[in-house]
């Protein structure tokens, strides 16, 4: 499977494993998540809190009007976020995570938040928010591409609002790993060998783990519009994840 199939290898996952698919770990798979539920909804709501918490600490309040959740599968930081703002939208590019979203939205008792299927334009995400998240969703798409969503992305905060953004900003590989994730991504056969050497479905896509230059992110931010943003940064293993929150003082004007 290709970079550009990223889209594709998201899908597959929302067919086999959902939950897994949005937060990668052994006990949210389908065979183990009723026991592990509220261990995954629970983070979810730490996590919007933890982002609400900060934005106010560096940045004064936020008006909770808009919030808009990109990338959002099943719901898992739509929902809180349903429960913070008057009006939240969910997109993500996998029908399956849209229905199954719903479906928790309607368990949960909200009706004020919407879903619908995105695509790179961000078509469906209709003016202006005043909180833009994304978490976990970034590092699952080639890193061109990428950018030009963010922009676009970013580019849905209002004035005085704020974006919450998580990327991978290093890969640490060996020599050995970067050669087997290029095999991965480009040798046809070679994902679903590895998946069965490690115990793992054939047929289980590729979950890309793409690093983005955070120069980038800080010179786009500046040019839209936003203040030095807060960054913290994580290691997960070799991965070097960055948690990016930026505060739009204005829009650029002509």
């Amino acid at each position: 499977m290709r970079m550009a199939d990223s889209d594709r290898a998201w899908r597959r996952w929302a067919e086999l494993d959902p939950y897994f698919g949005v937060f990668a770990l052994d006990r949210f798979r389908r065979a183990s998540f009723a026991a592990h539920r509220e261990e995954f909804w629970h983070a979810g709501r730490v996590h919007v809190d933890d982002r609400l918490a900060l934005a106010k600490q560096h940045f004064g309040p936020l008006k909770h009007a808009r919030a808009l959740d990109f990338g959002c599968g099943v719901g898992r930081l739509t929902l809180p976020l349903a429960q913070r703002f008057d009006e939240v939208l969910g997109l993500d590019i996998a029908p399956a995570m849209l229905e199954e979203a719903e479906r928790n939205a309607r368990e949960a008792g909200l009706a004020n938040l919407a879903f619908a299927l995105s695509d790179d334009a961000l078509s469906a995400a209709e003016g202006q928010f005043d909180f833009v998240m994304s978490c976990i969703v970034f590092q699952h798409v080639p890193v061109r591409r990428g950018l030009a969503i963010l922009r676009r992305l970013l580019d849905r905060v209002a004035d005085g609002g704020v974006a919450s953004v998580q990327l991978c900003i290093d890969r640490r590989d060996t020599a050995g790993q970067a050669a087997r994730y290029w095999a991965q991504r480009h040798v046809p056969g070679f994902t679903a060998l590895l998946n069965l050497m490690r115990g793992r479905p054939a047929g289980e896509p590729l979950m890309q783990m793409n690093a983005y230059p955070q120069e980038r992110i800080l010179s786009l931010s500046q040019a839209l519009g936003f203040d030095p943003p807060i960054i913290e940064t994580h290691l997960h293993g070799r991965f070097l994840t960055a948690e990016i929150l930026m505060h739009r003082v204005s829009q650029p004007r002509g």
